[in-house]
């Protein structure tokens, strides 16, 4: 049977046996091939996850770029591809709504999906006879469903293999989702169009599933759009279960009437796979020693500055620089079950090279704004330093792996932090590669500098005796600039030298780099530009780019390393490749 004809359907009114045989073959074959698709999507991001690893393996050799000699022009061209290639994929940002921009690989991959989508539906239907699509676009909907439900889980397969934090498959999620739903209403539309009573017969029990199950798909695809689901975010996330669980049961009861639940039931089982282990892994973070301790159960609030919460866990379990975990503190959520997901700014290892003791301090930095963060901000002023019931169910997420490049830079600090301390850690440990660390973060309130200096001090003299160099930078954009007093540090040579911070204005971008001392701190808004380009041009090997904050400051960095800074030309004449890595929930920024 070739691609775009099929025998001509023999009696329009009435299909015979032969009719329906040819359809539901149909049906089949295209499911079929829609998971063949799925297949090689996952396999080619787990190809293309390894195939990086190896590349960033073999990038350094004693520390130092195998790029070193670029004699030969043709040693420089593959890197200048990938260079292109970066560029155009993933540092070109185009809007898609208010406050809303999305990579040109993002937008591929969603409209190449939804193509793909509609092609399996619309093909072989003989000039568009509804007649054969009405019941295969309900078929291609309900068998990704396990897939839909799995992408959305925080413990799923598919990161597993790929590397691909949750967060970050979420793209994926929604483009899923949302074809899935467009499908479904295809399937509803045509079936109440086609004038017959029994194809929309409100008689039957499996008839009213479905339209509540759809109705309750609608409302959920309605509420997940960034702007609703920014200004009713806990809505958003208690509405989304109530009405994912409606949807499935209504769906099952609906499509299990023909015989189709079978598509349905599996999206169910991943779920209560997910919320076991998670429930599991809930029980095992908190335990106490010997299987109590009522100081596994608890955690420190303390307002550390007029808007930021430092929150620290004692609990036994390891987890990696940059990875996030939920938080569940009773007494401060409207909801005692509420869970909200924090960077750990802590790292679970001493600085010092050694695995450190086997109960950890968990740390998270959390920015006081609205909802459950302003919550708990008002009962950090109103208690001061203070206990109260916590729970932590982690870690998640597939962070970068620093130790292979020869330079970092990194921006945002609950992110950024322990992804430092780390590379600390792996400098006494003979683990890392990196010989260079240039930390930036950007605050507007001088007062956040007593706490971070201290972090930044210990690790600047825990770094000391290695051969990794950190240069911190803390750029303060408020109206007042306090400096305050640090120790007095060993410098490389053994002298004693104070690592005073600098106070000094660089709102100009036109004004030179600025001269780094051990522990910087500047009156002004950073030059990314210039930070760049200063120390993508002093590295002698690839370069990591960590980036998290505000929307503004992510596409800043990438509109900066598109531009010139990694150009494909300059990578011709010798500059290092630069990888950049953006800590982002969600498809958009």
């Amino acid at each position: 049977m070739s691609w775009f004809s099929i025998p001509h359907l023999a009696s329009r009114g009435t299909p015979t046996a032969a009719d329906k045989a040819l359809k539901a073959g149909q049906q089949a074959k295209y499911v079929k091939e829609l998971w063949i698709l799925i297949a090689s999507i996952i396999a080619f991001l787990a190809l293309s996850s390894s195939r990086q690893a190896v590349f960033e393996g073999r990038a350094i050799v004693g520390g130092s770029s195998t790029w070193t000699d670029r004699e030969s022009v043709l040693e420089t061209v593959p890197a200048a591809l990938a260079s292109v290639f970066k560029v155009v994929a993933f540092r070109r940002h185009i809007p898609i709504g208010p406050g809303s921009v999305a990579s040109i690989t993002e937008l591929l991959f969603i409209l190449g999906y939804m193509a793909a989508m509609i092609s399996f539906t619309l093909v072989n239907t003989e000039n568009l006879d509804s007649w054969f699509f009405e019941d295969r676009a309900a078929h291609l909907a309900s068998c990704q469903l396990p897939f839909i439900v799995a992408l959305a889980g925080k413990n799923n397969i598919i990161s597993f293999f790929t590397g691909i934090g949750h967060e970050k498959l979420n793209i994926l999620h929604r483009a899923a989702a949302r074809t899935c739903l467009i499908l479904l209403w295809i399937h509803a539309i045509c079936r109440a169009s086609s004038g017959l009573p029994e194809q929309f017969d409100f008689s039957h029990g499996w008839m009213r599933w479905g339209v509540a199950g759809l109705a309750a798909f609608t409302l959920t695809t309605i509420l997940s759009i960034r702007p609703v689901r920014n200004m009713f975010f806990e809505f958003f996330l208690l509405s989304h279960i109530a009405l994912v669980g409606i949807f499935l049961v209504g769906g099952y009861l609906h499509a299990r009437e023909p015989g189709w639940g079978d598509y349905i039931w599996p999206a169910l089982v991943v779920w209560a796979f997910d919320r076991v282990l998670r429930f599991s892994r809930l029980l095992w973070n908190n335990r106490g020693k010997h299987g109590s301790g009522h100081e596994h159960t608890t955690a420190t609030v303390e307002l550390i500055t007029s808007d930021t919460i430092r929150l620290t866990l004692r609990r036994r379990f390891d987890w990696s620089a940059g990875q996030h975990a939920y938080v569940i503190l009773p007494t401060v959520s409207d909801i005692p079950t509420e869970a909200h997901p924090f960077t750990i700014a802590s790292i679970s290892k001493s600085l010092d090279g050694t695995n450190g003791p086997e109960e950890k301090d968990v740390v998270f930095l959390i920015r006081g704004r609205t909802g459950f963060t302003g919550r708990l901000r008002d009962y950090a002023e109103r208690n001061g330093v203070c206990t109260v019931p916590a729970f932590v169910d982690g870690p998640y997420g597939c962070p970068p792996d620093l130790t292979k490049y020869s330079l970092a830079c990194g921006s945002g600090v609950s992110y950024t932090l322990p992804l430092l301390l780390d590379l600390v850690h792996n400098a006494h440990a003979k683990k890392s590669s990196v010989r260079r660390v240039v930390f930036v973060w950007a605050v507007r309130d001088a007062d956040h500098l007593e706490w971070i200096s201290k972090v930044l001090t210990e690790a600047l003299a825990s770094a000391h005796s290695t051969s990794l160099v950190v240069e911190p930078n803390v750029y303060v954009t408020g109206p007042d600039c306090v400096i305050p007093q640090l120790p007095t540090l060993a410098s490389k040579d053994g002298s004693s030298t104070p690592p005073t911070p600098v106070s000094e204005s660089v709102n100009n971008e036109k004004m030179g780099p600025p001269v780094y001392s051990s522990l910087k701190i500047i009156h002004g808004r950073p030059s990314i530009r210039r930070i760049l380009q200063e120390e993508v041009n002093a590295a002698s090997g690839p370069v990591s780019v960590d980036v998290s904050g505000p929307s503004a400051l992510s596409q800043a960095v990438s509109r900066t390393l598109a531009s010139s800074v990694t150009s494909p030309m300059s990578v011709l004449r010798g500059s290092p490749s630069v990888t950049l890595h953006v800590e982002t929930f969600g498809m958009v920024r």
